[in-house]
């Protein structure tokens, strides 16, 4: 462990600095020292806490008094610190004296006040016949009396092999013993302890565990039996929660009465020292490193220092103050690493753990409120957005110390860039940094916020794990098992979730696995095209991952033979276009980065101008694909022959005369309204007259829809789109009527 340590702070020169000043004579802790962390150390070897040398000065302090009247020594500490190693070691110090007797009681095992009290003195006559085997039967029958003349019931106690039961003999004593004969038993007792050279020293553990009734039964055992003497008692437990307890039924209510109490009866209290911050900071690194090692987990080096241990250092190390929150958060990364194995990023997980057990509060306000504290494409970073978070931030910090409120900021900094502004570190969150964020499976990534609290991948997302199963098998598989397996991971619904994730891992894809997912995806149209919500459309382009898949292929000519297949075989035929123009750039967008060369375009384009030639024939592509119209058209006439074209819309629209409205209606453009992203056909314009009429006579469409509509046509309206009196035939026919009308007149104002 000592390089492993020397490993995480070596050039780290701030939290080498602050270790040092924690702790400069700090044990190091080595791989063979592991052992349950909760459990109470019995070895002094394993002592991490420098509880030894405290407990020595105790046991020693105990075995040589000389003075022969009773004492109480409270050994006060927190739950979880080591209060039970430290009756541990006291014991172990004071089984080295031979005029010492331990009796170790724990008063958690008895269920009500007769019980506890009948368990004590079985305990103490116990391990005084033991000690004194000569007079052990005397002993019993004198503690039995002492505890019958408490009101108790009768008594057995077991010495090796004598056993006396003195349930008779107390029937004769009656309901008590008198105060004179209560006190002539103690003498013999302790004058028995004096001849024979021994002390008696009992250790209490677990006091603060009981109930109120419990712990009050606990002090009135004590406050009955502590003046014997030659006898101690060490009683280990937490200082408020005994006194709240006792304050009850030995005060005014308040902890100060408890605490009074106390005083009367603890005659030496001692604060357990506190555990060493590195001393602890090391025993939970151990932890890690175990639980990491049987997770199978690998963090790189990096990852560890800067992404996880100085977060840590800065934002979660002040709140763990005992050996027990160490071990509650190791159990708890125990739990939760190997639940989101390779789903998750380990270092954001280990610190929203460390934020779940010691900031709880903190913990619910970020896992109820994703909004503020994940980010999207969408995220707004206004006035709004810094009042709203401020206000959940300080909910969740509430009753934190200063220096503790800082500390989980900086957790919260460290976990979510995005609140840097609101803490008033950044003004700024870029792009960039969340498409990394989405990479590298970030707490702060909206796509997995949620598995770091709900420890599942949920329904409607992809698991890391099966996408990277996914991509390791497409260069062996067929591509139809590849499609195959690709609609069993997308599903109904996860098909814009299927193509985000791709996005950030065809990098590493092999040119073979590429030319493989291209033509899969491509064949799967059926389930990425379908209507997308506004934030899929701007988040995901199964299209444009088929231009990135096919730039991954290295050899020129296979790469176009794919491209050609792409555009001849992808369906839906508007999946196709959509295909195409990443493949092939339309005019309109020549000045993007191009895959091909001007005479492979021509190659590409002139294969997929064939594809619609052929599906033309079936019925007029204005009324097969009225959404893709004009894209198809465009290809077919750039990339095939345009009289060709003329010649088809002339003869279609000759054919079906009445369908020129719906040929009309193919040229309004489609705009999407927010916020539910509901798409509706805006006007027909000059820009869409003037296209129209690069493939048919204007002329004609106005003859043809005058057939229709007659003298309507006479003096035409411009029915704007929000006109609700009109239907959509009426407003297109009219619009195109009246530029119509417009355009005649202007070009005969010029020829004048």
């Amino acid at each position: 462990m000592k390089k492993f340590f020397k490993r995480l702070f070596v050039n780290n020169q701030q939290h080498q600095d602050k270790v040092n000043a924690l702790a400069p004579d700090s044990n190091v802790l080595e791989p063979n020292d592991i052992y349950t962390i909760d459990a109470p150390v019995n070895n002094p070897e394993q002592d991490k806490f420098k509880r030894w040398s405290f407990s020595q000065r105790v046991a020693q302090t105990i075995a040589s008094r000389n003075d022969p009247s009773s004492l109480v020594i409270g050994i006060y500490g927190p739950w979880g610190d080591g209060k039970t190693t430290v009756l541990n070691f006291i014991e172990r110090n004071l089984k080295e004296s031979d005029e010492i007797i331990c009796v170790k009681f724990n008063p958690w095992r008895f269920t009500d006040e007769a019980s506890l009290i009948k368990g004590f003195f079985q305990a103490l006559a116990e391990a005084i016949g033991k000690s004194i085997a000569s007079h052990s039967e005397e002993v019993g029958k004198w503690l039995d009396k002492y505890s019958s003349g408490l009101g108790l019931n009768a008594l057995t106690f077991n010495f090796g092999v004598v056993r006396v039961n003195l349930g008779q003999g107390i029937q004769a004593v009656g309901k008590g013993l008198s105060s004179v004969e209560l006190e002539e038993l103690k003498k013999r007792i302790e004058s028995l302890l004096k001849n024979e050279g021994k002390r008696v020293v009992v250790l209490m553990d677990d006091i603060d565990r009981l109930d109120k009734n419990e712990i009050q039964a606990v002090f009135k055992l004590v406050k009955l039996s502590a003046d014997f003497d030659y006898t101690a008692y060490v009683l280990a437990f937490d200082e408020e929660m005994v006194a709240s307890a006792l304050s009850e039924r030995y005060g005014s209510g308040d902890i100060k009465a408890g605490r009074n109490f106390l005083e009367k009866i603890i005659q030496v209290p001692l604060n357990l020292p506190k555990a060493d911050r590195v001393a602890l900071l090391e025993y939970c690194m151990v932890g890690i490193e175990e639980v990491l090692k049987d997770a199978n987990i690998q963090i790189s080096e990096e990852q560890f220092r800067y992404h996880f241990l100085n977060h840590f250092i800065d934002g979660l190390e002040i709140r763990v103050k005992t050996p027990r929150m160490v071990k509650r958060y190791i159990n708890a990364l125990a739990f939760s690493l190997p639940i989101l194995k390779g789903e998750v990023n380990y270092p954001d997980l280990m610190l929203i753990e460390g934020m779940r057990l010691f900031y709880p509060a903190l913990y619910e306000v970020v896992k109820n409120n994703p909004d503020i504290f994940s980010v999207s494409p969408f995220t707004y970073n206004g006035e709004d957005y810094k009042k709203r978070s401020l206000e959940i931030i300080n909910k969740g910090i509430q009753g934190l110390t200063t220096d503790e409120e800082k500390s989980a900021k900086n957790l919260l900094k460290a976990l979510f860039p995005c609140v840097n502004q609101t803490l008033g570190n950044s003004d700024y969150v870029s792009n960039g940094w969340r498409g990394e964020w989405d990479i590298d499976q970030r707490a702060s990534s909206s796509h997995y916020f949620s598995r770091f609290f709900s420890y599942s991948i949920s329904d409607h997302d992809i698991s890391d794990q099966e996408l990277t199963s996914f991509l390791s098998q497409i260069q062996d598989n067929s591509v139809e098992t590849t499609i195959s397996n690709i609609h069993q991971i997308v599903g109904d619904q996860r098909a814009d979730l299927f193509i985000l994730k791709l996005n950030s891992r065809i990098e590493k894809l092999s040119s073979s696995s590429s030319q493989n997912l291209a033509l899969a995806i491509s064949l799967s149209g059926d389930i990425f095209s379908k209507e997308k919500t506004f934030l899929s459309r701007y988040l995901s382009s199964a299209e444009i991952l088929i231009g990135k898949l096919v730039e991954n292929i290295s050899d020129d000519q296979i790469k176009v033979n794919v491209a050609k297949q792409i555009v001849l075989d992808a369906k839906p035929i508007s999946f196709a276009i959509k295909c195409f123009r990443c493949l092939v750039p339309l005019k309109e967008r020549e000045e993007i980065e191009r895959h091909f060369s001007v005479d492979q375009e021509r190659i590409i384009g002139e294969a997929f101008s064939q594809r619609i030639k052929e599906i033309s024939q079936i019925s007029p592509l204005y009324i097969q694909f009225p959404e893709d119209f004009s894209s198809l058209l465009y290809v077919w006439s750039h990339w095939g022959d345009k009289e060709e074209v003329k010649k088809y819309l002339l003869e279609a629209l000759n054919q079906n005369p009445k369908s020129v409205v719906e040929f009309l209606k193919c040229y309004l453009p489609t705009l999407y309204s927010l916020p539910d992203y509901r798409a509706r056909k805006w006007d027909f314009e000059r820009n869409q007259y003037n296209s129209l009429a690069e493939y048919i006579e204007p002329s004609l469409i106005y003859q043809l829809l005058q057939n229709i509509y007659g003298s309507k046509l006479d003096n035409p309206e411009y029915y704007e789109s929000d006109n609700q009196q009109r239907s959509l035939d009426e407003k297109v026919v009219s619009q195109f009527a009246f530029i119509h009308q417009f355009v005649i007149e202007e070009v005969g104002s010029s020829n004048n």
